[in-house]
């Protein structure tokens, strides 16, 4: 169970990292993991990682395994000059603290090129996917990448986000999964449905001349418009920039007639 924060197009990496940090802290947001014992009580403590667009359009990546709240060199990142900025906080529930078992991930794709990826979410059961890829750790997370790239035929927007959404659906054993898989191009965040809408929630922040994507709703940042990304919805960034759209998942002749007779 993770935190993540994505931002594109004119970022602040300083109050990008401060508002990761209070989600960390668990003093950003009530939910339903902190709602009993009040904020502070579901801390996200078991590694952190960031990964941003360099001046050359290249991918870098920095983790540890250590509280981002407890690590000073989270501190060295505050001045970093990128247009996308990813950041993700670990909760692990199975897997074990270590760097490799630390978000992001990075693997290479036939169409896609290099590509990041974050998870919120625990999927029981097994996860399929090519033997090309190779796992360096133990996480649920890590395979889930590896079965989505393995599912990624092609390089088009419309396929990418249909991918994304029927392998979601493929895992019943899950509260819920948030995912975010960039390319150098274009990062795509998407969010299945869930028994936890609070915790799981993903929410979509428009600036001036920047856009969040994020766990939480963030204290630090005044005169952002938020809005609710919905269970199914595949959110396309255009890297760099403000530019998005929003990919509907397409429902089953099963799940309309059911939603016809609950009506």
């Amino acid at each position: 169970m993770c935190r993540i924060l994505v931002a594109s197009g004119n970022v602040d990496a300083a109050k990008m990292l401060e508002n990761i940090t209070l989600m960390a802290k668990d003093e950003n947001s009530l939910h339903e993991m902190n709602q009993k014992e009040g904020s502070g009580s579901w801390k996200h403590q078991d590694g952190w990682g960031v990964a941003y667009l360099d001046q050359k359009g290249d991918f870098i990546i920095q983790k540890s395994p250590q509280a981002i709240f407890e690590d000073p060199k989270v501190q060295k990142l505050d001045k970093l000059n990128t247009n996308l900025l990813i950041a993700h906080v670990r909760r692990k529930a199975g897997s074990d603290i270590s760097l490799k078992n630390t978000h992001p991930f990075k693997a290479r794709h036939p169409a896609l090129g290099e590509c990041i990826f974050c998870h919120n979410g625990v999927i029981k059961e097994d996860i399929i996917f090519d033997q090309q890829y190779r796992p360096q750790g133990k996480t649920d997370s890590e395979r889930l990448f590896y079965s989505i790239l393995s599912d990624i035929t092609e390089n088009k927007d419309s396929k990418i986000a249909s991918a994304i959404q029927k392998n979601l659906q493929r895992y019943a054993k899950t509260r819920g999964t948030n995912i975010v898989l960039a390319t150098k191009e274009k990062t795509y965040v998407a969010m299945r449905k869930n028994c936890l809408p609070k915790y799981y929630g993903m929410r979509l922040g428009q600036g001036k001349d920047f856009m969040l994507i994020s766990s939480e709703k963030l204290k630090t940042f005044p005169g952002i418009s938020w809005t609710s990304i919905l269970p199914g919805d595949v959110v396309t960034i255009q890297n760099g920039t403000t530019a998005f759209s929003i990919s509907k998942e397409k429902r089953s002749l099963l799940q309309r007639i059911t939603t016809l007779i609950k009506k």
